[in-house]
């Protein structure tokens, strides 16, 4: 079970860098005011990856409800392991989620909408 779960987190850590690549690209494209296909290609291929987490974690339901159920009665190095890979993963979707917010602003800015 802890060996299926560092290796998920191992295989969503790698999408999730791609993610934030993209999501930083997209940045740059909108402030470089590129044409919007452009933009929708970046968009198009972040939707690829999330969908390639979410079946990631659709396929390892099980082994994350057994991780629930019986982790209490794993060593505790185990245990740490498990929660150092989840917490890289989390700590990546916060630097994400902060890029998704500077891009909002700037398209926000470019645009004029709100203002």
């Amino acid at each position: 079970m802890v060996a299926r779960l560092l290796d998920l987190y191992r295989h969503e850590l790698e999408i999730y860098r791609r993610v934030l690549a993209l999501s930083e690209r997209q940045g740059d494209l909108v402030r470089e005011g590129a044409d919007f296909a452009e933009v929708r290609r970046v968009l198009e291929e972040k939707k690829r990856c999330l969908a390639v987490i979410a079946r990631l974690e659709n396929d390892e339901a099980t082994t994350k409800s057994a991780w629930e159920r019986d982790r209490r009665d794993l060593p505790a190095a185990e245990r740490g392991r498990v929660h150092r890979a989840l917490q890289g993963v989390a700590d990546l979707i916060e630097q994400i989620l902060a890029v998704e917010e500077a891009n909002d602003n700037d398209l926000i800015q470019r645009t004029g909408v709100l203002g």
